[in-house]
């Protein structure tokens, strides 16, 4: 049934809120002082028109907007946008009893910027496939053929990886490709059930040839494998941190747009100052442990042993940098102890989207002076400060980094100090 509604707020997950009856409605799509019709279900809502338009509400700029479930935001101004994205912070530090919260101005990437993505393939049959990125909140998949969030590199590749793999799926089969690229060339990795037979390993490296790519891999989704195989590296892939290189393997995390990575790293350098041993939690393949090691002395500890081993590899071969150490541990079942915190002047910490709960208890637990914390999570990163500021940590600007463009999601750092 539709029901004509107006928009108060953006929620925080994207959704316009509307109240009806005396309970909350959320509607995709829409914009604080919108008045629409809406098809209700429960507490979610469609929007079917709209009779008065926000003045928040702009044009999209993607021809797949509200069909790719992507980008939740393409509709709103800027202005609006950041101070909602802001907002999120605010609201989220505030619901943990936090106030006088300074939040820098938020850095955004531009279009175009995005070097990471995973496509989505089903077969249709007859060689047809739908190649793109799932509905909003559905496992529909959307056709696509540009996107203004990725790097021009990645939005050519779009047509030819389509082709590529339209005759490989059969009805209903599935398959994904997960690109990233490298600052010498893309690393494609395909992945699918099962392995793959000679002919098609040769198509894929007459592709990567054909195409320019740094690297093709198979990734084998099997419960029994799941491993990566290469199949043709014509130059290793490499990222570069504050200018030395760092040569990445398959299925590596790397900050979703250089301009977020190199803006956090600015706040992590500003932070350091004057440290001389830094240790580096959830380092990954080194974003923030290469780029301090041109000042203080690092450990860097992860879970992930081809990405350590990437960052120690690469660190042996630069010039310029003091000493990286490296340490494989899983932080959540093992993290590191007051005794072992204590030897350093300052600690990184970067943890996945759920935090680092038990990390974080042993960090309160230590004699560190000082914490660099980024965080992709404004409700895990709310809970941990109110944690350290209940143990005498002061919590310096927070800083916004949108990498994530048109998307509820967003990346923080902040300093904190004893």
């Amino acid at each position: 049934m539709s029901h004509k509604v107006t928009i108060d707020e953006i929620g925080g997950r994207g959704d316009g809120l509307a109240e009806l009856n005396g309970n909350v409605i959320y509607i995709p799509y829409t914009a604080p002082g919108d008045v629409i019709d809406a098809k209700i279900n429960g507490s979610k809502g469609r929007l079917r028109h709209i009779h008065h338009k926000s003045n928040h509400r702009i044009d999209a700029l993607c021809p797949h907007y509200t069909k790719c479930g992507g980008c939740s935001l393409q509709h709103i101004e800027r202005d609006y946008y950041c101070e909602w994205k802001e907002g999120l912070i605010r609201t989220a530090l505030e619901n943990q009893g936090l106030k006088d919260i300074d939040i820098a101005p938020m850095i955004i990437s531009p279009l175009g910027s995005r070097r990471r993505t995973t496509f989505q393939a089903i077969g249709r049959g007859d060689g047809q496939i739908v190649f793109g990125y799932a509905e909003k909140g559905s496992h529909n998949l959307i056709d696509i053929f540009v996107c203004p969030i990725l790097m021009q590199e990645i939005k050519a590749l779009i047509a030819p990886t389509k082709k590529l793999i339209s005759g490989l799926l059969k009805k209903k089969e599935k398959m994904s490709v997960s690109i990233t690229m490298g600052d010498n060339g893309i690393d494609l990795i395909l992945k699918g059930k099962g392995d793959i037979d000679l002919n098609l390993r040769m198509d894929l490296a007459e592709f990567a040839e054909k195409n320019d790519l740094a690297r093709i891999s198979w990734f084998d989704t099997s419960p029994k494998n799941n491993r990566y195989e290469l199949l043709a590296e014509r130059r290793k892939p490499f990222v570069t941190f504050e200018g030395n290189k760092v040569f990445f393997p398959e299925g590596s995390f790397l900050q979703a747009t250089k301009q977020g990575q190199d803006a956090l790293i600015r706040a992590m350098l500003e932070a350091i100052t004057g440290a001389h041993k830094v240790v580096d939690l959830f380092s990954g393949c080194g974003t923030f442990s290469i780029a301090a090691a041109k000042f203080a002395n690092v450990h860097a500890v992860e879970n992930n042993e081809k990405m350590l081993t990437a960052l120690k590899v690469s660190a042996n071969q630069m010039s310029g940098i003091k000493q990286v150490s490296t340490e494989l541990r899983d932080l959540f079942l093992r993290p590191l102890l007051p005794h072992e915190l204590n030897k350093y002047d300052v600690a990184i910490i970067d943890p996945p989207r759920a935090g680092a709960k038990h990390q974080m208890a042993e960090i309160l637990q230590s004699d560190l002076k000082k914490l660099v914390m980024i965080s992709c999570n404004p409700i895990t990163f709310s809970r941990d400060v109110e944690s350290l500021t209940q143990a005498g940590f002061k919590m310096g600007s927070v800083t916004p980094v949108d990498q994530f463009l048109f998307s509820p999601h967003l990346e923080i750092i902040s300093i904190f100090e004893k």
